[in-house]
């Protein structure tokens, strides 16, 4: 409980989810010294403008939060975050990279943050002086920070905006929409199922993931509608978001109708489906499951295909969590 310590309190978290007016500190630092970071500023300042932040230079300004951009020629290690730890943030500081690097971090008037985001240059891109920086500059045009920023503050309408904004690319949506689905955000239901319908198969599959990581109860009958697409890999990623939706809601329908859609699927979906009704504790499960075990050990007497084998494991696995109902196998 000490080591993950509430870093907001909940005064601040909506300070934070209001944030509009940032305040941008950008700095620019060579071996030799201070370098010029208007270029830093200018393309920090654009990017976060795209989110519709109103972004001021002058500290004297009104300003809801402060977001600091440090690019150096060789990265200083600033050593781990207080609370939490490295592996739970998207793009954390590497420890090994000593090249070009910027570190973004942001605080609100009260206090800083643990938060930190860092842009490299890249591994085997070593450039040196001005031209560290420029390259810097280059990296952060593209880079995905403001949108993580708006999801570190919880703003998932500013998210939501961006992903229905006919500009947005393929990457940056399934970026937001991943972002939306580990934020919890139940708010982004009905924009996610409307995402279900998205011509592009890479976005909607991510919707379909991201309904099932949100975990509400309302996204249940969206995801048994996919079941009905043509689209394998769709199935496959609804099956994923039922199976994390199940043992939320044991006394809802999904156990029996994903048994029901075992039979009619080929070995690849059938062994995500197998998977899905094993973090169930679900014990209607064990007599379709047995069933569907003696019919693949008798096959795999003659089929060494790895669709089969990885069946036979993901079988194994969900039937052993039942003490004793594996044993006889």
């Amino acid at each position: 409980a000490a080591a993950h310590r509430e870093l907001f309190t909940a005064q601040e978290k909506e300070q934070l989810k209001a944030a509009e007016r940032i305040e941008l500190v950008a700095v620019a630092l060579t071996d030799q010294g201070t370098a010029d970071a208007s270029g830093i500023a200018t393309t920090a300042t654009a990017r976060l403008t795209s989110l519709g932040y109103r972004v001021v230079v002058d500290p004297t300004e009104p300003h809801d939060v402060t977001v600091k951009v440090k690019c150096e020629e060789h990265k200083v290690w600033e050593g781990t975050v207080t609370s939490g730890g490295d592996a739970d943030q998207l793009d954390p500081a590497s420890r090994l990279w000593k090249g070009p690097a910027c570190q973004i971090t942001y605080r609100i008037p009260q206090h800083g943050t643990d938060w930190r985001h860092e842009v490299r240059t890249g591994p085997g891109k070593n450039p040196t002086g001005i031209e560290a920086i420029s390259q810097l500059t280059r990296r952060l045009a593209d880079d995905p920070f403001p949108i993580l920023l708006a999801g570190a503050w919880g703003q998932s309408p500013r998210l939501m905006k961006v992903l229905e904004a006919p500009g947005t690319s393929q990457s940056q949506k399934i970026f937001i929409i991943s972002l939306l689905g580990n934020m919890f955000a139940v708010e982004a239901i009905p924009i996610l199922s409307r995402t279900l319908q998205e011509k592009d198969p890479a976005v909607a599959r991510s919707a379909a993931l991201a309904l099932g990581a949100i975990g509400h109860e309302d996204c249940i009958p969206l995801l048994k509608e996919v079941l009905k697409q043509e689209s394998p890999d769709l199935r496959r990623a609804a099956i994923k978001g039922l199976g994390r939706l199940a043992p939320l809601y044991p006394s809802s329908d999904i156990v029996p109708t994903l048994l029901a859609q075992l039979s009619h699927e080929p070995l690849d979906i059938q062994t995500e489906i197998v998977r899905a009704l094993g973090k169930t504790t679900d014990r209607r499960i064990l007599e379709p499951l047995r069933v569907l075990n003696r019919s693949v050990q008798e096959k795999a007497r003659s089929d060494s295909s790895p669709e089969l084998k990885e069946l036979k494991q993901a079988l194994g696995q969900s039937l052993d969590q039942f003490d004793g109902t594996h044993s006889d196998e």
